[in-house]
């Protein structure tokens, strides 16, 4: 069972005693330490035993539950859940363990003892947090929030957070940086507003191979636009607009009445199930998004300054 000695808090660091908590409480399931399975105290007893308020506790919780770490059960507890298969196995994981092998055993060597080591990490694990400039893209549904994030991390050269607009709360969101579409940018900067976060949109724009498939239906033809959201489907059918294409309409469901004079229904090519739908009644394409090279170079300078600030 976890005590209120085996978490340390320092009151005087500038980083947040919740999440002095969260990285420690992290670094143990990571080690094993903390078994899936296994309850942690609840949030009023681990408070009372490290002399914090109540809330403190119970917003760390919480983050770890976001985390995938832990799980609750409501008057079962925080139940650990541990890292998972696929966590452990990610090549950066597998390196990160590699290191901190090599490291752990040079300092037991040097003669510290492990809990010397743990609490020297957590310090320098919490410092380095600090440091790591944080990125969030922010869009209407997971399936677009998480293809975009992945796509921007990989021309930023850092992880950015997918987040889902009305399933998270911007006031616990900690970022430096959040990034979004035109088409969300107004409210967005509304849930960051007074707060020391820069807010940047960019342009996802239609594939060119959409675009041709979509202009080769007859004017006198439609093209139905499908999509998890109607505010979504009318955003990609405004967006067309611009181009030229007006044979757009929003479709409200997929009964043969729906598509009655269809030609083509457009779908999000991060949803492919959804083709099922109409299979054998109407052709279906993917609405192949892409990040405009504008707004990834605009994004590439501003994450750049920004560390380079961060490091001043």
């Amino acid at each position: 069972m976890l005590a209120g000695k085996d978490i340390q808090v320092d009151r005087d660091s500038d980083v947040p005693i919740f999440r002095q908590i969260v990285t420690q409480l992290s670094f143990m399931i990571e080690n094993g330490e903390l078994e899936s399975g296994q309850t942690l105290p609840s949030a009023r007893l681990l408070a009372d035993n490290l002399n914090l308020n109540r809330n403190t506790v119970a917003h760390a919780y919480a983050e770890l539950g976001e985390l995938g770490l832990v799980r609750s059960r409501g008057r079962g507890g925080t139940v650990v859940v541990g890292p998972g298969a696929e966590r452990t196995s990610t090549p950066a994981h597998d390196r990160a363990r590699a290191i901190l092998d090599t490291a752990t055993r040079q300092c037991i060597e040097l003669g510290l003892s492990a809990s010397e080591i743990q609490a020297l990490v957590t310090a320098l694990a919490l410092r380095a947090e600090e440091d790591q400039l944080k990125v969030a893209f922010v869009e209407c549904n997971a399936e677009r929030a998480g293809y975009f994030a992945r796509e921007l991390s990989e021309h930023v050269g850092l992880t950015v957070k997918p987040l889902v607009l009305g399933e998270f709360d911007a006031a616990r969101e900690r970022a430096d940086l959040v990034l979004t579409t035109f088409f969300h940018l107004a409210e967005v900067r509304g849930l960051w507003r007074g707060r020391d976060t820069e807010v940047v949109a960019i342009v996802v724009a239609p594939h060119v191979r959409t675009l041709v498939r979509i202009a080769a239906v007859p004017k006198n033809r439609t093209v139905g636009i499908w999509y998890t959201t109607e505010d979504q489907a009318t955003s990609i059918r405004d967006s067309l607009a611009e181009t030229g294409l007006t044979n757009i309409t929003v479709l409200h469901g997929t009964s043969d009445e729906d598509i009655e004079g269809v030609d083509l229904v457009v779908i999000p090519s991060e949803l492919l199930e959804l083709k099922a739908r109409f299979d054998g009644r109407v052709k279906v394409i993917e609405f192949g998004n892409v990040l405009d090279a504008a707004s990834i170079r605009m994004v590439t300078e501003v994450v750049s300054d920004m560390r380079a600030a961060k490091r001043r």
